[in-house]
């Protein structure tokens, strides 16, 4: 019996060692900018780009555009945003990791939003900028 219990324990140990590392803090390379167009539906973030179609009771038109950074592991970080259409800093978004801003069809507006995210590891002094953009379409016209 102890030999099956050690024969187990030695199995479980060499499957921990196969498992990957956890990201580290500090490791602001796997930050990604996921957003989503906010409509009636359960939206759900994707990576670096976000398509919704406006049809009459299925979304608001103009609506919000939602940008989060995702991918990192847990630390202390900053969070700067910039609008990459006006080129300025994207208004009323903070030292947050989220950020929406207004967006409206291709018939009602451009119908994009593009916004960029610059992360700061605060600890480690590490950064990366990661970009995003957000297409609202008008299914209806």
């Amino acid at each position: 019996m102890h030999a099956k219990k050690m024969l187990i324990a030695a199995g479980f140990a060499a499957l921990m060692a196969l498992s990957h590392a956890p990201a580290q803090a500090g490791d602001v390379n796997a930050a990604v900018l996921s957003c989503y167009v906010d409509t009636f539906a359960l939206d759900t973030l994707r990576p670096n780009v976000c398509v919704a179609t406006w049809t009459p009771n299925r979304a608001n038109n103009p609506t919000i555009a939602h940008f989060e950074v995702t991918g990192l592991p847990a630390g202390n970080y900053g969070y700067s945003w910039s609008n990459l259409e006006s080129g300025g800093p994207a208004p009323a978004c903070g030292n947050t990791r989220s950020c929406n801003v207004r967006i409206a069809t291709e018939t009602n507006g451009d119908g994009e939003a593009r916004l960029a995210a610059t992360v700061t590891d605060l600890d480690t002094g590490a950064v990366r900028t990661v970009s995003a953009v957000a297409y609202y379409y008008d299914g209806w016209h």
